[in-house]
């Protein structure tokens, strides 16, 4: 089974702390679906429903790209920013 690793202070980080709850949720899955997938850091569109069931999946990408931890890739999707840095 595949891991994603996570720093036990992360959740404190500054860029985390002020997420809303489903723009947390999506971060961390989105970290574990790259991490058991060959797709690198890259979410596409496609795959944004799969990696986190939720109501407004792009609103809270949007939030991950204001809060510098996702990178939008237009018409592709998003890539987690520093992430297997």
């Amino acid at each position: 089974m595949p891991w994603a690793h996570i720093d036990e202070r992360f959740p404190w980080n500054w860029r985390v702390r002020f997420l809303s709850d489903g723009a947390f949720r999506l971060y961390v899955s989105a970290i574990c679906w790259t991490g058991g997938n060959p797709t690198g850091r890259v979410i596409t569109m496609r795959e944004l429903r799969v990696v986190v069931d939720a109501r407004a999946p792009r609103r809270q990408a949007e939030e991950l790209v204001a809060a510098r931890l996702f990178e939008e890739l237009p018409g592709v999707g998003w890539r987690i920013h520093d992430y297997h840095d």
